[in-house]
């Protein structure tokens, strides 16, 4: 099962003071993914509907953590944290957690290949 929530900006002010996501959100289960994106993005779009489509069928649970950074305060100071310091000017990006530590990132994939980082 997938499960979905919201990266706000309390959050996102954390991780640009700490270059990390906080541990209530890298332990907030087994498996974690943080996505980085911006509400106009297609590929950010695409990746929402296959997310969606296997929200009950995932033979993985995963939580997926959300931050549509143009929708905050903080857009333009997030994303130059997370082009700077992250090291990546794409969208949507993505950060794999499992059992709290990070795993990898990658950019927008197919939600089946998407999984494997968690298996």
């Amino acid at each position: 099962m997938i499960s979905f929530k919201n990266i706000d900006d309390k959050e996102m002010q954390n991780i640009i003071d700490t270059k990390e996501v906080s541990d209530d959100i890298k332990k907030a289960s087994e498996n974690v993914l943080a996505i980085f994106t911006q509400d106009w993005c297609g590929d950010w779009k695409g990746l929402e509907r296959e997310l969606m489509a296997n929200e009950n069928n995932s033979n993985i649970d995963i939580t997926v953590f959300i931050c549509m950074y143009n929708q905050s305060s903080l857009y333009e100071p997030f994303m130059n944290f997370k082009e700077n310091v992250w090291k990546n000017e794409l969208i949507p990006y993505l950060r794999y957690y499992k059992n709290g530590s990070f795993i990898k990132d990658t950019n927008h994939l197919p939600f089946q290949r998407l999984i494997k980082a968690f298996e």
